[in-house]
């Protein structure tokens, strides 16, 4: 794992995409093939034994596949590993539709605030209150605030950014917290190449591995997103932020279910592997960052020393390219999802994604909207 941390502009930094963990034993076991429950365990010997039966049919969602005697392979349990065929062209046509999906939508959003706030009677909104006269009194508590006024107020005070950082932060721990009362429905969101489920693209995103995992991935949300979403890239516009950080999500772990089939690293039950975490995302808002505040101080948690973002965005690349191709013994990360958020994070900024890709959106609808 990187723990980062930010010299001034934000607190320390953790860019960590999810422990890549190997399937559960009994996800395992509903993608082998089961043996026929038909043919009688003792057949009877004066009669003759009956022919084996084709395994009754799988479900749509959980694919039959049949195990490849020529491979050999085995889990680390010692069961077989089944031949499994994943796809490429459809998980990768399906995430360029929805991030472009989720561009298109939010831009829509923020056209039609823009032109809400340019209505004719925008400048009177907000301005007109009642006028106090002696009926009205000022209220005054008689003690300390309940717990609820101060989440309250704090949420009234804080600002945009602020607000869509807590808002992610509340949905990530709702998804985990949904592990205790619904864990095989939790288990289906985790992104599984061998299952070729397209849909845990994005679900993936919102899960995690355990509260260490789900801290530090939330603890890098909350410093790093706000500071990145008031840079000159984006601007303050919280669609834009969101659709970036979703996108970048979807992205990111297309890139870790292609490279579980290119970057084997020897292990033959790599499209068993699961993955999970918003550290895909978080790369690209790290990307981002380095890029928009290229001197600003960048450092290791437990090491005193920093390091010019401009420089360390590239070492941290280099890391998970290595680990991508060879792997390491000491760590186990999702090394192609960080590389491509960090990738795309940075190719973003270098090529002004604001004027490039968000702004035409915004006109296009903003168009739309006024000829109705």
């Amino acid at each position: 794992m990187f723990f980062s941390r930010c010299r001034a502009v934000l607190p320390p930094l953790s860019a960590v995409r999810s422990p890549v963990g190997c399937a559960s034993r009994s996800q395992i076991r509903q993608l082998q093939t089961r043996p026929s429950q038909s043919a009688p365990r003792h057949p009877s010997k004066t009669l003759p034994q009956r022919a084996s039966q084709p395994p009754p049919s799988q479900p749509a969602t959980e694919p039959h596949y049949t195990p490849n005697s020529n491979e050999g392979g085995h889990f680390p349990g010692g069961e077989e590993i089944p031949n499994v065929k994943v796809r490429f062209l459809a998980p990768t046509i399906w995430a360029i539709t929805v991030s472009t999906g989720i561009y298109i939508s939010l831009a829509y959003f923020t056209a039609k605030s823009e032109l809400e706030s340019k209505g004719p009677y925008h400048l009177f909104q907000g301005n007109s209150r009642p006028a106090r006269g002696p009926s009205y009194s000022t209220y005054a508590p008689n003690g300390p605030p309940t717990p609820t006024e101060v989440v309250t107020r704090a949420w009234r005070n804080a600002d945009p950014m602020s607000k869509l950082s807590w808002g992610l932060i509340g949905v990530n721990g709702a998804v985990h917290l949904s592990s205790l009362v619904a864990q095989r429905a939790w288990q289906h969101l985790w992104h599984i190449p061998a299952t070729n489920r397209n849909y845990t693209l994005f679900t993936s995103t919102f899960v995690h591995s355990g509260l260490m995992h789900l801290g530090v991935n939330l603890y890098a949300l909350y410093n790093f997103l706000p500071a990145t979403g008031y840079s000159s890239l984006f601007r303050g516009d919280t669609n834009h932020v969101l659709s970036f950080f979703l996108s970048t999500g979807v992205l990111s772990g297309l890139a870790q279910h292609c490279a579980s089939m290119i970057f084997k690293q020897g292990r033959a039950y790599a499209p068993f592997i699961s993955s999970g975490g918003a550290s895909g995302a978080l790369f690209a808002v790290f990307g981002a960052f380095c890029m928009e505040y290229p001197t600003q101080g960048v450092g290791v948690i437990l090491i005193p020393y920093y390091m010019e973002a401009q420089y360390f965005l590239p070492v941290v690349m280099a890391f998970d390219l290595v680990g991508m191709i060879r792997g390491y013994s000491f760590v186990q990360l999702g090394h192609a999802a960080h590389l491509s958020g960090a990738c795309i994070g940075a190719a973003y900024s270098y090529l002004d994604g604001r004027k490039k890709v968000w702004r035409p959106l915004v006109d296009f609808w903003k168009r739309r909207l006024q000829t109705r």
